[in-house]
């Protein structure tokens, strides 16, 4: 009986104890997690495939008004729109790769809104 009560007791204590650790935890970490949870609704989401595809469309747009055939003005990297990129690249002296990196994009006149870097 009497080892029946010592165990109650200890686990009576535990609990309290949990008990009196949650409180003291969401206490301190209330005003935290409010300041996050503000910070959070001022940024937006990045949709990085959206911003992808116009990324490229206006790439195709502006290859095509360059006089270079880069497929349909879809957002959607072809093999015509590599085509048009390497024939870009190979006259104005660039790497050429075929893509649409930040060397090119600045080449065409385009800000590369992926990487952050103005044209």
């Amino acid at each position: 009986m009497r080892h029946r009560l010592l165990l109650g007791a200890v686990g009576l204590a535990a609990i309290a104890s949990g008990v009196l650790f949650y409180m003291v935890a969401t206490e301190t970490h209330g005003p935290v997690n409010d300041a996050q949870a503000m910070a959070s609704v001022e940024r937006r989401p990045v949709n990085t495939s959206a911003m992808y595809l116009e990324q490229m469309k206006l790439t195709q747009e502006t290859l095509r008004s360059f006089g270079y055939a880069p497929g349909a003005m879809d957002g959607v990297m072809r093999f015509e729109t590599a085509s048009a990129l390497r024939a870009f690249q190979r006259e104005q002296g660039l790497k050429i790769t075929g893509q649409a990196n930040p060397e090119t994009l600045a080449a065409l006149g385009i800000e590369d809104r992926l990487y952050r870097r103005p044209r």
